[in-house]
């Protein structure tokens, strides 16, 4: 069997160098599952609609401010009304989740949702702007002021402040409609990211598919030792991380969705038919990603892990 459905490379995706052209970069509005819709607008991160049949769910918010009005006009490509968003919830505080958040709450009146591990984080960097800089030879993700010139020079800007109003407790599902939304703290990319599993039921057919989203599972550099360090992590943050992928990889889903486009070959594999779901309906995408992530830490500590072959 073909597995369409793997961790591929991130190259080629919309990013700050092809932000000026970010119209290169736009997808439709297409079908994860019977009542989820990815909204994101661009190849690079979703957002996931949630339609419970008594309003909207988002899962996340959009790459950056400059492509939000992607996000509300799939909203309304997907055959939704943003104003009809009553719950936003963050997969982890980074901006390319959550920048877009109070513009969104500001349409619908949503609630917004986050681990409280991640407001803490998310109050820290308040006001900062984050990007990628050589520190002792190594790619380290740094972290400064706004108004400063370093900031200014790097083309960013801090994103519009939002306020959570909602922390998600692992023992007590999230239930709004036809879903019932459960959550898994799972720390490693952030020390909040935050994992979403529930049920989606095709009335046309009468099949129930089972849905996952894992919050974070980009690892380089947030996983080495060095990042973590900088951000005063510690390092045991990186071996559970590796723990709960392969938990998780032993629970059966039929859907896996994908926070960036790239962590599982979507892009590539959005159908035609942009209600045609079924594509997406692969059992062993979920395991397969979790695996190739944890792997990939591993090699960050061969100390820990010496029978991981780098490569």
């Amino acid at each position: 069997m073909e597995k369409r459905f793997y961790y591929a490379p991130t190259t080629g995706r919309l990013d700050d160098k092809s932000m000026p052209t970010h119209w290169e970069h736009t997808v439709p509005a297409y079908r994860n599952a019977p009542h989820v819709w990815n909204v994101g607008g661009q190849d690079n991160v979703a957002v996931f609609l949630l339609d419970t049949g008594e309003g909207l769910i988002l899962i996340d918010t959009g790459l950056n401010a400059e492509t939000c009005y992607l996000v509300i006009e799939r909203i309304w490509e997907s055959g939704h009304d943003p104003r009809d968003i009553k719950k936003i919830l963050l997969t982890h505080w980074h901006g390319d989740h959550s920048c877009n958040a109070r513009v969104l709450q500001e349409i619908s009146g949503a609630e917004i949702w986050l681990s409280r591990e991640d407001e803490v984080e998310h109050k820290k960097h308040e006001g900062k702007v984050g990007y990628p800089k050589m520190i002792e030879g190594r790619r380290t993700m740094t972290w400064v002021d706004a108004d400063t010139e370093e900031a200014k020079l790097s083309g960013k800007r801090a994103d519009y402040p939002y306020e959570v109003t909602n922390f998600y407790d692992d023992d007590k599902p999230i239930v709004m409609g036809r879903f019932t939304i459960r959550t898994k703290l799972c720390p490693g990319h952030t020390p909040g990211v935050t994992s979403f599993f529930f049920e989606d039921t095709d009335e046309e057919t009468g099949k129930t598919y089972k849905v996952a989203l894992h919050g974070g599972l980009g690892v380089n550099p947030m996983m080495r030792p060095e990042q973590l360090a900088y951000e005063g992590y510690p390092e045991s943050m990186a071996h559970q991380f590796v723990k709960d992928c392969y938990e998780l990889a032993k629970l059966p889903v039929d859907i896996a969705l994908s926070s960036h486009l790239n962590q599982a070959n979507i892009l590539p594999n959005i159908p035609k038919d942009p209600n045609d779901y079924s594509v997406f309906v692969a059992d062993y995408a979920w395991a397969d990603v979790l695996i190739n992530r944890a792997d990939a830490v591993k090699e960050f500590y061969p100390d820990v892990y010496p029978e991981v072959k780098k490569g």
